[in-house]
């Protein structure tokens, strides 16, 4: 089996976006509330089909499913526009999952706001749980690179969401959204710069000794953290702190970084233990590599080719990490 633990569902009907248009346009006052796009059954069936069908052909079995990060819009508009945006989104990945139950994981986004406690979340998390959900997608700069600025990821304003997620179990995909800042890329610099400063942020920080059973998932490899290595370890050892190679163990780093090279170094820096097959498939990796006509995303092979690699090592990466820590999934 192969379990990918980063998708998004990005081949979203025009409805949800036409949605999000009214709502930005009219900065929320809708007459009825929150209102529905209207999206039906069989449309929302007919924009799932490209996600299943790529799975299929790449021989992907069980897909951790969320809302498309990069449009989780916690930068725009007050607290209450932001939670139902969130509640549209993450109704809608409760229909797609029921539809493909073998196939699709739920994981929920959060009614994050800029200048908002994160501990405002609560009751999302609650309503996602009792609806199946077993992980989510968490924004650690919900306010997009600019003021109110969010605390650190270390930071006890998050101590309310870690207490839930252990609570319940739920595993944390650390996410960001959108970037406020004009002067950056979305996906090749925020994304990125992001993952790498909530490694730093949790590892120099008492959260996983405070939290010691919280299940963190980075993405995108890291971010360049395996690229950094001693020199997470330097800053460790200057601050005397505990070894970044021990701390490091608390969190979770996925694969989705579209590069065979890369791919081995984080499973040799991380371990075996502590990486999990991620495509990101169609997200922002969906194009085709002019150098091998395959999708860039398409790293299965990119995984089963490392030679050092054992068949149980594989059988961690593709299975068995996730199996044990996605423990509220039927996997």
């Amino acid at each position: 089996m192969i379990v990918d633990v980063h998708g998004h569902f990005t081949q979203i009907p025009v409805q949800l976006d036409a949605y999000r248009g009214r709502q930005i346009g009219t900065l929320g006052r809708a007459p009825r509330g929150k209102g529905d796009p209207g999206i039906s059954d069989d449309c929302l069936r007919e924009h799932l089909q490209p996600h299943v069908n790529e799975n299929l052909e790449r021989g992907i079995d069980r897909v951790i499913f969320g809302p498309r990060a990069g449009l989780m819009g916690h930068e725009f508009g007050t607290e209450w526009i932001s939670r139902h945006w969130t509640e549209v989104n993450n109704d809608l990945i409760a229909r797609a999952c029921a539809m493909y139950p073998d196939m699709f994981v739920p994981a929920f986004q959060l009614p994050q706001s800029p200048g908002v406690d994160p501990a405002a979340c609560i009751p999302e998390i609650e309503r996602c749980v009792a609806m199946g959900f077993v992980s989510l997608q968490l924004n650690p700069d919900p306010s997009g690179g600019i003021a109110p600025l969010s605390p650190s990821l270390g930071d006890r304003s998050w101590y309310p969401l870690y207490e839930k997620m252990c609570e319940y179990d739920l595993v944390g995909l650390i996410h960001a959204a959108n970037t406020r800042n004009p002067h950056l890329h979305m996906n090749g610099s925020h994304y990125v710069n992001t993952d790498v400063a909530a490694v730093v942020e949790l590892t120099t920080s008492s959260v996983f000794t405070d939290f010691p059973d919280l299940k963190l998932v980075i993405p995108h490899g890291g971010g360049g953290i395996p690229f950094h290595w001693n020199r997470m370890r330097a800053i460790h050892v200057g601050a005397r702190l505990a070894p970044f190679e021990e701390v490091v163990r608390h969190i979770w780093f996925d694969l989705s970084t579209y590069d065979a090279e890369s791919i081995e170094l984080t499973i040799a820096k991380m371990g075996v233990d502590n990486v999990l097959y991620a495509s990101e498939m169609w997200g922002s990796a969906q194009f085709v590599d002019p150098e091998t006509g395959r999708k860039f995303d398409d790293t299965v092979p990119m995984v089963t080719g490392i030679p050092w690699l054992t068949d149980d090592d594989k059988f961690k990466i593709f299975e068995g990490n996730a199996r044990k820590l996605y423990t509220r999934a039927k996997l």
